[in-house]
Formats: structure tokens, C-alpha cells, sequence
């Protein structure tokens, strides 16, 4: 459909009004036109860029004999620029663009609307490709001068950019998947680049409630792709920055939780990962500490250094003081060397029976700040320990049986009292570093008494011993040259041992692994137990919001409800400054507004899909749709009589019924709201 102003081809746009413009002077200036057209070279009358003929300009023409279009084209005549955009979409109309009376007469709307949308929807789209955001505002503003019956036009090429985008989405998703693609750890960043191009935050929140459905698939699609790199490539930056950017989308509904669920999800996840990075050289360093240590412990556990060594030595490698000052990133690391010395602490005990540097070590693995359950029971360990050892200082000095290394047995003379006895004797040989150290031994040295037969015992006798002659016998044993707990102390003391679970320590990277936390399991949006859901014809949901309605007179008002939304139709009185009455009409059904009473009212719509009772609305109430939201009030004011003359019967029909007399401007939720 092209727009052609007959009263500017005619050359009548200096008239004054209407009323000057007869059918003589009409049928003048359109002899002096097609004469003009007959003399051109071409055949055809310019018009701003356009090459009309005869017959195109023959049916403008006949379109004065209505009298309102007549005064419609002189008006648009005169205003020169929106008449241009009308015939070829120069957006210099939206530069400043004025605000006339005309615009409030719904005829005018219906007129201007089909030429006016079609236009407005390619400025739109060259403005929202560019990401001129200034000038998208703009051409946004003039919306008003669209009928509902034309919004589809007006907003369908920028629509279908966004579906076409979505689809691209989702097709990157899918190749990330299958594995298909050419989606990789080192190109996968690009992603980001990719939705920011395709979905610009400040472009996106720019469109009006129309394409809040389509903007919450956005939001859906780009959550599913980042769920695929999630599973599939582990890139937490790219999914931090993915649901990042949904949230600061305009979205509503049941899924936004969902998307601020995952961020945090995936946010607690990269901020972790950010500061491993960030600490990878100080952990690397204690790692190695790590390794060196464990390698101390293993020394310790086949002897070959002793406790206080292994002490001294793992005390170089490690700054106590330093370790408690890393941030969260050293929590594990933290914790591995408080197992790590309370390992030790047990190999000191268990291997070589050295309480006083097992506590030490199980001190300076008490001294390291770490989880509540590690420290329970080090704490709890390291008071066994000093308990075990306050135990032995009451008991004094162990009395330990020496291993054997030999013994000489031989025939000696024995005399008493000038008696000489013969007689056999062992003497047992003892390891040098024991002999005449421990208790009980007095009667077995070289020179000193032999033991005496039991008729011997009691008398008061002095021996003499001579040696005639002795042979030794060196017996050695391996599996002695060693003693155990058991046969050293007297009593019985507490075994001292470590839970297996928690004394693996791993060697096989340099690099220290840090424990991770479980991440939550993604939650993809839901599908809503409301979907489809309905209320009732005549159904007042709002109720809470403006109150009771008012029922009162005989004037009526029938909605026609042909539209692809349910729909709820609020009278605002404009006497009584407040909503009177909400109806809630399903899609493609009509129902009859009764009882209203004389007086000037504006005419409110509410549309949308999915009813949900649950879900909070702008006034704070329950109930609200949950898809395809849109507001939108009727052009001016209705007048409704209800007299002595009579009462009126009005009809309104929504789009996209057809010839729909609905002539309407988006409005936003907060206006719609307003009591």
C-alpha cells in the first residue's frame, strides 16, 4: 500500500482549509496534472523519489470526495515531514517530533495507521540495528499514531531479527552439544561477543511490552546455552557472563528465580576459579612444601631420620603464620597440612615412641586455622596426647627388658667359708649401651655375686669364684634388636592411630588439587502449572487493586476479544480519578459490561496469556499473566449517557479482529495500574 497525498500533487497545499478545496478546483488542477504527466519524457509524475502514473494518481484523487480525508491529506500537507515518512519513510519526522490535536481523533489514527506502520517498521529496524538507542526512543514515542490492528506490521521486522537471533542461539547450542562444531576451550569466549551483538541490552529494554514474550525467550535460550557450555566445556567465565547478561534484561515471570538462581551458581563457581588463578604461584609454592613434607613423613615412617629431625626440617619449610593469612583459595591447603602433621604426629607416636615431638606436631597442626570438623579433632587428639604423657611421668621410669646378645655359660670353684663347691653358671651379656643402666641387674655383673642356690640364701657366706672354664654362646636374634610398646611400658596406653580416610596424601601433581565444593545441578526454566489457564468471561481479577466495582446505570459496553491474548478491559472514570470496573474477557470470545452510569471514561486494556493467581502483579497483589504481556488505553475518552434521551450501547472490538474499531496506544503497566 502506497501513500500518495492527492492534495500535494494537485498542488493545493497552500489552501486554507478545506472548505476552498471544491470539485471545480479539483477537477482543474487535475487536467493541468495529467497534462504535465503527457509532456514528461517518461510518462510519469516524480514524487518524492516515487514515479507515478496516471492511474495512481487518478485513485488519490478520487479519495478527496470523502471530506474527512479531505481535511486529513490538507492537514498532512501541510505537516511536510510526517507526510514524507508516509511516502518514503524519511525518519527526519522523528527529529523533534510534534505532538498535534489531530492525532487524538481515533479517524485520523485509522486513517494514517496502515502507511504510518509499515514505514515505522523499517525505521524501527534500521534504528535497532545500528543500536542507535536515541533514535529508536524516538520512533518508539510516535507509536501512539498506530492502530492495534496494525501493530503486527509496525514491530514485525524487528521481530523477526530477534526470532532469527534466538535461532542462531539455539543452533549454537546445539553444535556445542553434539560436539559438532568447532566450539572449543580457546574459542568458546566468542560466544559472549556473539549474544551481546544479537541481543543488546540497551536495544532490548528500548521495546515495548510487545515483545515481552519474545524477550523472556531470550532469556530462555541463552540460559540452555549456557547450561551446554556449563556440561560440556566448563567455561565458567563465558556462563557467568551468559546469565550475567539475561539478568539485565526487562524480564518478569515465573523463570526469572531460575536465571538468578544459576548465576549465583555459576557466579560462586568462576569467583573461585578467578582466585585460584589469580593465587596460582603461591599455591604452586606450597603445593611443592606439600610434597616435601610428605616426603619427611615417609623418612620418618622406614627411620631413617628421627621425630626431632623430621621436626626441625619440616619447620623450614613452613610459615605457620603465612598459610592462616591466605584467603578462601587456601582452605584445602590449609587443611592437607593439618592432616599432613597430625599424620606425622602419629608416625612419631606409633614408629618410634616419641610423645614429646608427636605433640609438637600435632601442635602446629592445631595452630593451622581450617574446617570445624578437621580441627575438632585435632584438638581432640592432641589432648589424648598430653593426657598419655602426664599418665607416664605418675608411672616414673619404665622398666624395659633388654634383649640378649649372648651368654656365657662355664664351670667355676665356688668356696664358703673355706668350702669349695664346684658349679655351673651362665652369665647373660647385655648390649652395652643397657649394661649397668637399668635396675635389677646387680647380681649379674662380671665381678660382683653370683646367684645363690636356695640352700645358700640367708647365710652369711662370702664367695669366692674361680673360672676354670667357660664357653660362649653368641645368639642373635633381628627380630629383637627392637622393642614395642607393650614391652616397654608396664601399663597399657591408648592406641594412637589416624582414620585412613583422611591420610592419603596425594603425590602425582605438582600442583596441589583443591577440594571443590559440589556445584547445584542447573534448573532449566519451568514449565508453569498455569499454562493455559483461563479465567471466566466477566471475571474481575483485579479487584484488589482498584477495589470494588462500581455497578450503577444502564449503559453497556460489549468487548469482541478476536485477538491471540485473553484480555482484561478496565473502565477509569475520569469523575471519580479511579479503575470503576476489570472484566476479564478470553481470546476470541466477547462479553457485555453492564451497569455503567453516566459519565466520561478511559477505556484500559491488559493483555496476555497463562493466568496465573499466584504470580505477584505490579500493584502488589496476586495475579497476573504469565506470557504475551501488554497494556494499552484507547485514544481519548469515551462518554457514556445514560438520560432521559436514552443510554448508551457501546461496542469495541480488540484486535486482530478485521476492521477492529479499537484505535489504541501502549501504555506502560504502571499507568495501566494506576488507581
Amino acid at each position: 500500500m502506497q501513500y500518495i497525498n492527492p492534495i500535494e500533487i494537485l498542488g493545493l497545499s497552500s489552501a486554507i482549509d478545506v472548505s476552498s478545496i471544491d470539485v471545480d478546483i479539483i477537477k482543474k488542477e487535475k487536467r493541468k496534472l495529467f497534462a504535465d504527466i503527457d509532456l514528461s519524457d517518461n510518462g510519469h509524475f516524480e514524487y518524492h523519489g516515487l514515479q507515478l502514473t496516471k492511474g495512481d494518481c487518478e485513485k488519490a484523487i478520487d479519495e478527496l470526495a470523502n471530506k474527512d480525508l479531505k481535511e486529513f491529506y490538507l492537514y498532512l500537507a501541510t505537516n511536510k515531514k510526517l507526510n514524507t515518512f508516509l511516502v518514503n519513510g524519511n525518519d527526519a519526522v522523528f527529529t523533534n517530533f510534534q505532538q498535534d490535536s489531530i492525532f487524538k481523533l481515533p479517524d485520523f489514527i485509522k486513517f494514517i495507521s496502515p502507511y504510518f506502520a509499515s514505514k515505522f517498521d523499517k525505521a524501527l529496524l534500521n534504528a535497532y540495528e545500528n543500536e542507535d538507542e536515541e533514535q529508536t526512543k524516538a520512533i518508539l514515542n510516535t507509536s501512539f499514531l498506530i492502530a492495534q490492528s496494525d501493530i503486527n506490521v509496525a514491530y514485525k521486522s524487528v521481530s523477526i531479527n530477534i526470532e532469527n537471533n534466538i535461532i542462531e542461539t539455539k543452533e549454537m547450542k546445539e553444535d556445542i552439544i553434539d560436539e559438532n562444531g568447532d566450539w572449543n576451550e580457546d574459542n568458546i569466549p566468542v560466544v559472549m561477543d556473539i549474544i551481546r551483538a544479537s541481543f543488546p541490552t540497551e536495544m532490548i529494554n528500548c521495546l515495548p511490552n510487545y515483545f515481552q514474550s519474545q524477550i523472556l525467550k531470550i532469556a530462555k535460550e541463552i540460559n540452555y546455552l549456557n547450561i551446554a557450555i556449563w556440561d560440556n566445556l566448563d567455561d565458567t567465565q563465558v556462563c557467568n557472563d551468559l546469565l550475567e547478561h539475561i539478568l539485565t534484561l526487562n524480564i518478569s515471570g515465573l523463570d526469572k528465580p531460575t536465571f538468578e538462581k544459576n548465576y549465583k551458581i555459576v557466579s560462586k563457581k568462576n569467583e573461585a576459579r578467578i582466585e585460584q588463578e589469580k593465587n596460582a604461584p603461591v599455591l604452586k609454592r606450597y603445593a611443592k612444601c606439600l610434597l616435601a613434607i610428605i616426603e619427611i613423613k615417609k623418612q620418618l615412617e622406614i627411620k631413617n631420620i628421627a621425630p626431632k629431625m623430621a621436626f626441625e626440617n619440616a619447620m623450614e619449610l613452613i610459615d605457620i603464620n603465612e598459610i592462616n593469612q591466605l584467603g578462601s583459595i587456601g582452605n584445602e591447603i590449609r587443611r592437607q597440612f593439618a592432616l599432613l602433621f597430625r599424620s606425622i604426629s602419629i608416625c612419631s607416636w606409633n614408629e618410634h615412641d616419641d610423645i614429646d615431638n608427636s605433640i609438637k606436631f600435632i601442635e602446629i597442626a592445631n595452630n593451622i586455622t581450617t574446617d570445624e570438623d578437621t580441627n575438632s579433632k585435632i584438638e581432640s587428639d592432641l589432648a589424648d596426647l598430653i593426657s598419655i604423657r602426664q599418665d607416664r611421668k605418675k608411672q616414673g621410669a619404665p622398666v624395659q627388658k633388654v634383649p640378649e646378645l649372648g651368654i656365657f655359660y662355664g664351670i667355676g670353684l665356688q668356696i664358703y667359708n673355706d668350702t669349695r663347691y664346684f658349679t655351673i653358671f651362665h652369665i647373660p651379656i647385655f648390649a652395652i649401651d643397657r649394661f649397668n643402666l637399668e635396675k635389677g641387674w646387680n647380681s649379674y655383673t662380671f665381678f660382683g655375686k653370683l646367684p645363690l642356690h636356695k640352700w645358700q640364701k640367708g647365710l652369711n657366706v662370702t664367695v669366692i669364684t674361680l673360672i676354670l672354664f667357660a664357653v660362649g654362646f653368641y645368639i642373635y636374634d633381628s627380630n629383637n634388636s627392637s622393642y614395642s610398646n607393650d614391652d616397654y611400658y608396664s601399663t597399657t596406653t591408648q592406641d594412637y592411630s589416624s582414620p585412613t580416610s583422611t591420610n592419603d596424601y596425594s603425590t602425582t601433581d605438582p600442583i596441589a588439587e583443591v577440594a571443590e565444593e559440589p556445584i547445584e545441578e542447573f534448573v532449566p526454566p519451568a514449565e508453569s502449572e498455569y499454562k493455559g489457564n483461563q479465567l471466566d468471561d466477566g471475571d474481575s481479577p483485579l479487584s484488589d487493586c482498584f477495589g470494588s466495582g462500581i455497578y450503577s446505570g444502564n449503559a453497556t459496553l460489549t468487548i469482541k476479544n478476536g485477538g491471540n491474548s485473553d484480555a482484561i478491559i478496565c473502565l477509569y472514570s475520569v469523575s471519580k480519578d479511579r479503575t470503576i470496573r476489570n472484566e476479564y474477557v478470553q481470546k476470541n470470545s466477547s462479553f457485555k459490561m453492564s451497569n455503567i452510569a453516566q459519565g466520561e471514561y478511559k477505556i484500559r486494556v491488559f493483555y496476555g496469556n497463562d493466568w496465573n493467581p499466584e504470580l505477584e502483579n505490579s500493584c502488589g497483589t496476586n495475579g497476573n499473566f504469565e506470557s504475551d504481556i501488554n497494556f494499552s488505553e484507547f485514544d481519548g475518552t469515551e462518554y457514556f449517557e445514560d438520560s432521559e434521551r436514552g443510554y448508551t450501547n457501546a461496542t469495541i472490538t480488540l484486535y486482530t479482529v478485521a476492521n477492529g474499531n479499537a484505535s489504541s496506544s501502549s501504555i506502560d503497566q504502571s499507568k495501566f495500574f494506576n488507581n
